[in-house]
């Protein structure tokens, strides 16, 4: 009960640390379960976002809710379903809906610096969904695909953009989310960011893991062939880069490990493809 109580600021304080300990725990997960603390860390952060707290003291109860949520959705999917509350018509997503549009608000507002940037937490708490594939669905319903899109292209924090595409790589590895990933531009934005060397190492292999799921099914593989992505992926297995466009934009060479998994996991599929039109035109 005391995540909810008026508390002093050192008590509060007190409590989360315990809880966030606590949550790292997988066998404390029914018993957190049992008394919603994911119901009441969710309310916490939005009795916090209304809050008067003075500016630096703000930020540090907010990061330690996100903390929570994110040691308890990381150590047991009892926690993500109880964040999902599928089982509830009337609630089902709204949690992840509060979390997009919290997300939001923080990247619009927050110039920060990386060690206390609160966006990482939404972004790993939304990693921690994609464990399951109710998770990946709902991810795909709200507003988040949006967000991790904006966040892949614009942000400068590359532990950000490492999130986001891990977050959308985990979606891409069902097939039956191939669709609403496919509407959601994410295959041409991934492509164009791994073609022009916009990112390094480790997000340089999760950008082609998840072009590589894409080949797992005809919306993935049709989106692939509509952007012609081999001329763009042969480059890239090549070691060359697109250098055209945006001269201000940092380019990363071609990790020798991300140039070999394009040439053995992806390219001979859309040479299937290929000869599969040839064959047809002849």
């Amino acid at each position: 009960q005391g995540i909810n109580a008026e508390y002093g600021h050192t008590t509060l304080g007190d409590i989360l640390t315990t809880f966030i300990n606590c949550a790292a725990d997988a066998s404390c997960a029914e018993a957190f379960s049992r008394n919603r603390v994911v119901q009441r860390a969710m309310r916490l952060l939005d009795a916090l976002e209304a809050s008067d707290l003075s500016a630096t003291t703000l930020p540090v109860y907010k990061e330690m809710t996100l903390m929570l949520l994110n040691n308890l959705t990381a150590s047991n999917v009892i926690a993500i379903q109880d964040l999902l509350q599928l089982e509830d018509e009337d609630l089902a997503g709204y949690f992840v809906t509060r979390l997009s549009m919290l997300y939001a608000r923080h990247s619009a507002t927050e110039h920060v610096s990386e060690q206390r940037d609160l966006r990482k937490w939404f972004l790993q708490i939304s990693l921690n969904l994609t464990r399951t594939p109710d998770g990946q669905r709902t991810l795909l319903t709200e507003d988040w695909p949006s967000q991790l899109l904006e966040t892949l292209n614009e942000s400068p924090n590359p532990m950000l953009r490492f999130l986001s595409a891990q977050c959308l790589n985990n979606c891409a590895a069902t097939p039956a989310n191939h669709v609403a990933i496919v509407e959601s531009t994410a295959v041409s934005a991934i492509l164009r960011r791994l073609s022009k060397g916009l990112e390094a190492q480790p997000t340089q292999m999760v950008l082609a893991e998840f072009l590589a799921s894409m080949m797992q099914s005809e919306p993935g593989m049709n989106c692939l062939e509509g952007i012609n992505s081999r001329r763009f992926l042969v480059a890239v297995a090549e070691g060359k880069i697109d250098a055209s466009g945006g001269d201000e934009e940092v380019r990363n060479a071609v990790d020798p490990e991300v140039a070999e998994f394009i040439k053995h996991h992806i390219l001979p599929f859309l040479d299937e493809i290929q000869d599969a039109y040839m064959q047809e035109e002849e």
